[in-house]
């Protein structure tokens, strides 16, 4: 009996728990923000800085009251850097009921991913440069940082205007995003300047060597080299071309303005190469907005942002605004991201046609001893590059 009656007693009382959490107002649950980040594995690289940065937002939002009233949580699922771990790690994530998701950095993974969340109707944030993410017709995603139409008409211009090369060699990672890089340098190069490409090479992820790659731009006779791969490619570039006295000039991604910041390559190694990115490097920003990002960011991260994890920080400041304005409606977010300018540490952003939020890029050359300048950037406000004097 009295194991019955203990049985009872505890029935009860998980009855009354039970009502306790029915019982609490919509009101007062914390409101959930998906991640589906590459957390592991060889784009790791990515994930782990661009995760830092929506946390940081996520606790600022939420000292400063929340969601008037209502606290941001976020549920994280590990992509990988397999579209099959992506998929399923995106329908785990849908699990928590998410008002919005952000996405992983990688076009690929994106691609693999729209079917679903353009079927269940959810706003998805994220920063890959790959072209094709944004000219597929989706209805629910928004791309933070700007795409290689941008970027690699920059980069073209730099190549031919200002460093009088002609002779281009492109090295590029074997996925849809590396083929985004050299589709779109053969484009300009051809509308341009009536010219292509004199060596194109490409490589597999996880490869440690590229060293038959830089031979092969050598012995086409390039006079400039220009790469897209993830940071730690990047970086293995750059330090095989000084191994192998491949004295021409680099410019490398985005990723290897990452792998600057992340150490993976000394100031000694990078010295005379350029990186390209959608804007200038946080850390030499003058803006004092971003000052104080990059402070909060390193004492977090233990390392300095990249600018693509800036632009997941500015989209859940972006985010929190919406919602306090709209309410947690998934519709009603998206189309208060389509239908407005906001104001991030990293600039003025505002959705284009394709959900394209910022169209901005920069070129920074490294000097001795880790310093970097920048020598082009895109004016948002114009409609062509401009120089800026070194």
């Amino acid at each position: 009996m009295r194991l019955a009656g203990s049985a009872a007693l505890r029935d009860i009382a998980l009855g009354l728990s039970l009502l306790l959490v029915l019982a609490v107002p919509a009101a007062a649950q914390p409101i959930n923000i998906g991640a589906v980040l590459p957390m592991t594995g060889l784009a790791a690289t990515y994930g782990q800085p661009y995760l830092a940065a929506v946390q940081l937002g996520i606790e600022e939002v939420n000292r400063a009251g929340g969601i008037n009233g209502r606290m941001l949580e976020v549920t994280v699922e590990d992509s990988q850097a397999s579209n099959t771990v992506a998929i399923n790690a995106f329908n785990r994530v849908l699990q928590s009921r998410p008002v919005a998701i952000m996405g992983p950095g990688l076009g690929t993974q994106l691609l693999a991913i729209m079917p679903a969340f353009e079927r269940e109707h959810v706003p998805v944030f994220a920063g890959p440069s790959t072209r094709r993410v944004t000219q597929q017709g989706a209805q629910w995603f928004f791309r933070t940082t700007s795409h290689d139409a941008v970027g690699k008409e920059l980069w073209t211009r730099l190549i031919v205007e200002d460093l009088h090369k002609r002779r281009v060699g492109i090295l590029h990672i074997a996925n849809e995003w590396g083929y985004s890089g050299r589709d779109n340098t053969t484009a300009f190069l051809k509308s341009l300047f009536q010219l292509e490409p004199v060596s194109i090479a490409s490589y597999q992820a996880g490869d440690r060597d590229v060293t038959a790659q830089l031979l092969q731009m050598q012995r086409d006779g390039a006079d400039i080299i220009v790469s897209q791969g993830f940071p730690v490619d990047e970086a293995l570039i750059v330090r095989q071309m000084r191994q192998l006295n491949i004295n021409i000039p680099h410019i490398g991604s985005g990723s290897l303005c990452g792998a600057f910041l992340r150490n993976l390559v000394t100031p000694a190694e990078i010295e005379g190469h350029y990186c390209e990115g959608p804007a200038v490097l946080p850390t030499l920003s003058d803006s004092p907005a971003m000052k104080a990002f990059v402070a909060a960011y390193t004492a977090r991260a233990s390392f300095p942002p990249d600018i693509y994890a800036t632009g997941y920080y500015d989209v859940v400041r972006m985010l929190a605004e919406v919602m306090k304005r709209v309410g947690v409606d998934r519709e009603k977010i998206r189309d208060g991201f389509r239908n407005a300018s906001f104001e991030g540490v990293m600039g003025t952003y505002h959705a284009d046609a394709e959900g394209n939020l910022w169209t901005g890029s920069a070129i920074m050359h490294f000097g001795a001893n880790g310093t970097a300048t920048v020598v082009r950037r895109l004016n948002r406000a114009a409609t062509e590059a401009t120089v800026v004097p070194q």
